[in-house]
């Protein structure tokens, strides 16, 4: 888009009389654009700033994605060789010039880069003007971590401190250029950035982030290491905290969802605390790695006892190799009883394949994306060797049962480990051990030929297609047919409908020979659309590779 279209393009989206409609087709071809525009687009929006407050806050949202996009897709266009190459010592420190220009300041990218055009000042500015209720407003600070120039990263720094995203997710998804990138200097974003260690949301990946560059050998010495004693009181604090909501949930907020943003923000910290530690290699935090260590929260039990095992604790080392009992932390303490070389000392039967794919369940299902507690109980109740979609040898795959659990009611299903760990909503554990194989296989499965078509978006070919189909289950005794979806196979279609047999509501599948029928009437997670579809494909799959 030239300058004029985009000016053109940001005047009609700002402002309390633009057009909800028309600012999703204008969205659309800002998004379409070369990422070369991204630096013309924001110097457009700061240009008018004063009118961001009068604009409607779903449009801005769309707007700041739109942004985002763009920088990543100038993310994926830069030459791999940008990347300064892996080095187990710092890079050499430099003080920058305030006045230097961002193409000027940015170790190994190539001058005039489309990111080091973006003006940081034009940043703060948008930042300060967006509405306080505008979804997306860390998408803003994303772009100065994918600029990834001195200046960019200072005013991420700034803004961190004066004004962070109010979730710990999202922070993490601001810095994540910086873990994915060598080519920025760890001087240029700290010290500065551990002025924002006061914001909640900010602390834990903030120092993630400092672990990491430690870790990987980008700085020689931990970037908070002159701070032991700030840190200490921020794990005493913390730990408290979460002391205080084993005793009493309710102190974290009145409703499901506030208690779960402050408890997960408050078990980042607490976990990324103990790694600097560890990583430091301070021994003054021992006193609150120990009062860590004694929570009930397993994960930051193996996060402290880890720390306390690097320093040389011997109880750090024993409760870490007790915790290897614990499906959810046994991975972890795996990986640190390797690094620190007493691996040999785990329990025989916490090392075995199954107690690895019980583990792996444990901890996704323990995310916060997932049920974000650990399960009671998890079993691998089958294990088998598969030719796999998108494996080209055959892959280990086990079923794990999982329970929570719930006091009056629990809870359970069958996910699997092994080419993916994955658990869906609907209730497999009832299935025969093939069909559950099966759904899976059909989920994970991708290829530019498998896809699907809702009903109301069928064309007249495929219409065309999905009638004989209806026939055939009307004259297999299937009453109310309702067709949902046409899915594809290569060169193969089968058609999955809602319908009633036997007055039992049900979801039914064909491609005209093989037919697979779910009952979902009494159900109270029955198997939707999704999965009756990639059970057909699955079996296919699996029958054809197998």
């Amino acid at each position: 888009m030239s300058e004029i279209q985009i000016s053109e393009a940001v005047q009609s989206l700002l402002g309390a009389d633009a057009d909800r409609v028309a600012a999703g087709a204008t969205l659309q071809q800002l998004a379409a654009a070369e990422p070369a525009s991204l630096p013309d687009l924001i110097i457009q929006l700061r240009e008018r700033a004063e009118r961001l407050d009068s604009s409607d806050p779903a449009i801005l949202g769309g707007l700041l994605r739109v942004l985002q996009q763009l920088a990543a897709r100038a993310v994926a266009s830069e030459p791999a060789a940008s990347d300064a190459p892996a080095t187990a010592t710092p890079e050499p420190s430099r003080e920058p010039s305030s006045s230097s220009s961002p193409e000027e300041t940015t170790p190994g990218s190539s001058r005039g880069s489309v990111l080091a055009k973006i003006d940081p000042a034009a940043i703060r500015t948008l930042a300060q003007s967006l509405p306080e209720r505008t979804p997306n407003r860390h998408l803003l600070l994303y772009l100065l971590a994918a600029a990834r120039t001195a200046a960019s990263l200072q005013m991420l720094a700034e803004l961190l401190a004066t004004s962070p995203p109010d979730d710990w997710m999202a922070v993490g998804q601001v810095l994540s250029p910086l873990m994915q990138h060598r080519d920025w200097e760890p001087s240029d974003f700290f010290p500065a950035a551990f002025d924002a260690l006061s914001h909640p949301s900010a602390a834990a990946p903030i120092l993630d982030l400092a672990n990491f560059l430690t870790r990987t050998g980008r700085v020689s010495e931990h970037p908070g290491s002159s701070r032991g004693e700030t840190l200490a009181a921020l794990l005493g604090g913390v730990s408290g905290r979460l002391g205080q909501f084993e005793e009493d949930p309710r102190s974290f907020g009145s409703t499901v969802e506030e208690v779960q943003k402050v408890l997960s923000e408050a078990v980042a910290l607490a976990v990324s605390l103990c790694d600097a530690f560890g990583l430091i290699g301070w021994e003054g935090a021992i006193p609150k790695l120990n009062q860590a260590m004694e929570l009930a929260h397993r994960r930051v039990q193996s996060e402290a006892a880890g720390a306390l095992a690097r320093l040389g604790n011997e109880e750090g080392r024993e409760r870490l190799l007790a915790l290897a009992a614990e499906p959810s932390t046994r991975l972890r303490v795996m990986a640190y009883a390797e690094e620190l070389g007493f691996a040999d000392a785990i329990a025989e039967e916490y090392t075995t394949d199954e107690a690895r794919a019980e583990a792996e369940m444990a901890l996704w299902l323990s995310q916060p994306q997932q049920m974000a507690v650990p399960p009671t109980a998890v079993e691998v109740i089958d294990r088998r060797t598969l030719y796999w979609p998108s494996y080209a040898s055959p892959t280990d795959c086990f079923l794990v049962r999982f329970e929570y659990n719930l006091g009056e009611r629990n809870y359970s299903n069958v996910g699997i480990t092994g080419p993916m760990v994955h658990a869906v909503g609907a209730d497999v554990a009832d299935l025969p051990v093939d069909d559950i194989y099966a759904i899976y296989a059909g989920w994970q499965a991708e290829h530019e030929d498998i896809f699907t078509v809702p009903a109301e978006r069928w064309n007249a070919a495929q219409k065309r297609l999905a009638k004989p189909l209806v026939e055939h289950l009307d004259r297999m005794g299937f009453e109310q047919l309702e067709p949902v979806l046409l899915g594809f196979i290569l060169d193969e279609h089968a058609l999955v409908a809602r319908a009633v047999r036997d007055e039992t509501a049900c979801l039914v599948v064909t491609d005209g020979l093989e037919v697979i029928d779910h009952p979902t009437q009494g159900r109270q997670r029955p198997l939707g659309t999704e999965e009756i579809w990639n059970l057909f494909l699955g079996r296919k799959l699996l029958r054809t590779f197998n």
